[in-house]
C-alpha cells in the first residue's frame, strides 16, 4: 500500500525542499531541518524519520507506508539529484 501523502505533508515538504532544509549525510542519511523550530532537525534515515508525525502515522493511517514531510523533503531532494 504505497499512497500520495496528503496535500499538506507534500506541501511542506515543497516548503522543506525549496528553503533549502534538506543536508545529505551520507548514502542513506539526511538531515532536515525544522520549519517552526530552527532549533530542531530531525534525521532520515532510509525510509524513516525520527520525528513525531513519522512515529504515530501509522494510528491514523492503517495500512499506508509512513511518511512525513521531512521524508517527502529528501524524496524531492533526491529527484533533483536524479537519485531513485
Amino acid at each position: 500500500a504505497n499512497m500520495a501523502p496528503d496535500p499538506k505533508t507534500t506541501k511542506k515538504a515543497q516548503k522543506l525542499f525549496e528553503s533549502g532544509s534538506v543536508k545529505k549525510l551520507d548514502k542513506d542519511t539526511f538531515e532536515v531541518k525544522s520549519l517552526t523550530n530552527l532549533e530542531t532537525s530531525y534525521n532520515v534515515i532510509g525510509k524513516k524519520c525520527n520525528c513525531k508525525g513519522f512515529k504515530y502515522f501509522y494510528v491514523n493511517h492503517k495500512g499506508l507506508d509512513p511518511t512525513c514531510s521531512h521524508l517527502e523533503a529528501v524524496k524531492l531532494f533526491n529527484d533533483s539529484q536524479g537519485i531513485q
